[in-house]
């Protein structure tokens, strides 16, 4: 159960930190516009849901060529890593400072950055730490970026994908084997050794749980996208309803022992809350 109170506290609070970057986003658009990543800078135009689902998919067989048959893979998953945190820090950073009215806030928030950037690299224990900040900043991104249809339409998609990734395909097992053991900050993971009895001696082992970042920032730009389309109380419903959905696939995971899509349990019941609360509220 520490597993499971550990990934859910993780995920929480990437939730709120990426529900706070979303909100001041969307309430300065005038500031904040040029940071819609559509290709049309169209937010209601659900062609861009299938546009960056390919994007995913694009990625994902890059990623498991270059595990495979690139000898420097380590190396360039760490720079992409490092350029990762650098990029989303910088956001969460800058949004924060500008909150609170500092001065400079994007020279200060790239500064802060780089100093993140450094740490991690000092200091790769920290990944927890850089995942949950690179997390909220995409989610709160993508949230700021997609209406609500076309997020709708999106989760559905990538959840389908993460579905056949796992159960068909298994590539997606395959890389979050490989990528685990490099240790990088595209999950968040809760790790402790035990002691099992075997053979009538006690034998160290190590047990893990983590979770992609992606099954992080994709339903929080659920709830970020409900605040834009709804109300605040529309995107603490997803929120409620995504962090039952993973306390049930944690359950799950730590109790069998198995591998499992998270996105589509997440979104199902993030989905849902968001169908209540709309319910509820008219």
């Amino acid at each position: 159960m520490k597993h499971i109170a550990r990934i859910v506290a993780m995920f929480l609070i990437a939730q709120f930190i990426g529900l706070f970057v979303g909100i001041q986003m969307i309430g300065n658009k005038e500031v904040y516009g040029n940071y819609n990543v559509t290709p049309n800078q169209q937010p209601g135009d659900v062609g861009n849901s299938v546009i960056f689902l390919l994007y995913v998919v694009a990625v994902a067989v890059i990623v498991v060529i270059v595990i495979k048959y690139f000898r420097w893979a380590a190396f360039l998953f760490r720079v992409l890593e490092l350029f990762t945190i650098f990029m989303t820090s910088t956001l969460v950073f800058m949004v924060t400072l500008s909150y609170f009215g500092l001065p400079h806030a994007l020279e200060m928030s790239i500064v802060l950055s780089a100093m993140l950037v450094a740490l991690k690299f000092v200091y790769p224990r920290i990944k927890n730490a850089t995942a949950i900040i690179s997390s909220s900043a995409v989610g709160a991104l993508f949230g700021f970026s997609f209406d609500i249809v076309p997020t709708l339409l999106f989760i559905i998609l990538i959840s389908l994908y993460d579905f056949v990734s796992v159960f068909i395909t298994r590539h997606m097992v395959y890389m979050a084997k490989e990528m685990s053991k490099m240790d990088l900050s595209f999950s968040i993971a809760s790790r402790e050794k035990r002691y099992v009895r075997e053979k009538g001696k006690r034998k160290e082992e190590e047990f893990s749980v983590e979770l992609g970042s992606g099954d992080i920032a994709i339903p929080l730009m659920l709830a970020v996208s409900a605040y834009n389309s709804f109300t605040i109380v529309d995107s603490l419903a997803v929120v409620l309803g995504t962090t039952i959905g993973l306390i049930v696939v944690l359950y799950y995971v730590t109790t069998r022992r198995v591998f499992l899509p998270a996105l589509p349990p997440l979104c199902f019941s993030g989905v849902l809350f968001l169908a209540i609360s709309r319910l509820l509220l008219h």
